[in-house]
């Protein structure tokens, strides 16, 4: 094989790979300091050190929180404070005196620059190759989410940037094999359990997991629901769907396993109850502290929906500008998507899955600033979908409804 195929083929490798090294490069050009940046970076400090000092694991009871009584941490996973520990073991194997407040300089950058290879995989199975590159380097060069996983700074930040993308990009390779295969074949229970234990660890992750739970069975509703209006027919939608159906059970039953023996069936069904319950997260009622949730500028609202769109576009000082942010580009891939479904009968499951993913965090972001965390990806999504039918309109050649 000659060079100029090699590289046709695997020129998306060699690209993911540039935006991850970049994607770390920026996190942490010029981080010169002998500390890390602030209060949370230190707390997050502590818990991995425990975790070192006590052998793999991380006390119950923490005397340092709740002063001066102390509280209990409970039973759960942390998989981000299990994982900056051990990889901070596995790098001590490499570098013989690094210390780990050295290792939490790299730590979330490394997190969050790795959110490119879930997002590359989300983008090609939606749409193709050109969109999956474009879609990893939106998600890791996006302003919030640099901001929010810089050098020095290693809050959880980057872990809820990658792991639902992981989940996403798991889910998708699944549906899509689920959707060709419409068989009950030991890859498809293979598959949907561990979508469902990703979505347990996902569980672990954040306690703000249930969007995502919303957003896969927000995609599933509307997909019955087109496919109904369609044929006009229940059986046929039942018959149509019930492999993704069943496999959705599957999901779930592997959550109710990873969460359940933890934190209880409280933690299931707030993947249900999340939407309402966290409208009420600043209230002080019932509670015996005070509610620092009250205070927290990232919890405050943005205003309204202008708001939101002014902060996906750090250059909109002027209307027209904004018709360019990453926001707008997001409704234009929803058009074009939308007109080559009519036109043709393709990129359906991409317009529902889309069309979900944006609405849900939009109004999350409008309530409080902290969830435009969660408006990235589909801004990423979208906007490189765009800009890959653009490609190929410029490349190939292809009409605009394909």
């Amino acid at each position: 094989m000659n060079f100029s195929a090699t590289l046709k083929k695997r020129w998306p490798f060699i690209a993911i790979l540039i935006i991850i090294i970049l994607g770390i490069y920026v996190r942490t050009l010029d981080y010169n300091w002998h500390y890390l940046r602030n209060i949370d970076s230190y707390t997050f400090y502590r818990w991995m050190d425990e975790i070192l000092i006590n052998g793999g694991k991380l006390p119950v009871y923490d005397s340092l929180t709740y002063s001066p009584v102390g509280g209990y941490r409970g039973i759960e996973l942390f998989p981000y404070h299990h994982l900056g520990a051990y990889s901070y073991t596995f790098m001590k194997l490499l570098f013989t005196n690094l210390q780990l407040w050295q290792w939490l300089i790299w730590f979330s950058p490394i997190v969050v620059s790795l959110a490119a290879i879930p997002m590359y995989y989300i983008g090609k199975i939606l749409y193709d190759r050109k969109a999956g590159v474009m879609a990893a380097f939106f998600i890791v060069f996006e302003v919030s989410n640099i901001s929010r996983s810089l050098g020095g700074d290693p809050d959880n930040d980057a872990i809820v940037i990658l792991v639902p993308l992981i989940v996403m990009a798991v889910f998708l390779y699944s549906y899509k094999y689920i959707e060709k295969t419409k068989s009950f074949t030991p890859k498809f229970f293979a598959y949907s359990a561990t979508v469902g234990a990703l979505l347990g660890l996902w569980g672990h992750t954040w306690a703000g997991y249930w969007y995502l739970v919303w957003l896969l069975i927000g995609f599933l509703i509307l997909k019955l629901v087109v496919d109904a209006a369609r044929t006009r027919s229940i059986k046929s939608v039942a018959r149509n769907h019930k492999h993704i159906v069943a496999s959705y059970v599957i999901f779930f039953i592997f959550l109710a396993f990873t969460v359940v023996p933890f934190f209880g069936w409280q933690k299931l069904s707030a993947a249900v109850t999340g939407p309402i319950d966290f409208q009420s997260i600043k209230s002080e009622e019932g509670i015996q502290y005070p509610n620092v949730y009250v205070s927290v500028a990232e919890l405050q609202g943005t205003g309204d929906p202008k708001e939101v769109i002014l902060r996906t576009c750090q250059v909109c000082d002027q209307p027209y500008k904004m018709l360019l942010s990453p926001f707008f580009l997001m409704i234009y891939a929803l058009i074009y998507l939308l007109y080559s479904y009519y036109k043709t009968g393709m990129h359906i499951d991409t317009v529902l899955l889309l069309l979900v993913w944006f609405l849900g965090p939009f109004l999350a972001t409008i309530i409080a600033v902290r969830f435009s965390i969660l408006f990235a990806a589909p801004m990423a999504i979208g906007s490189g979908i765009l800009l890959a039918k653009i490609l190929n309109i410029l490349i190939n050649k292809e009409g605009v409804e394909k």
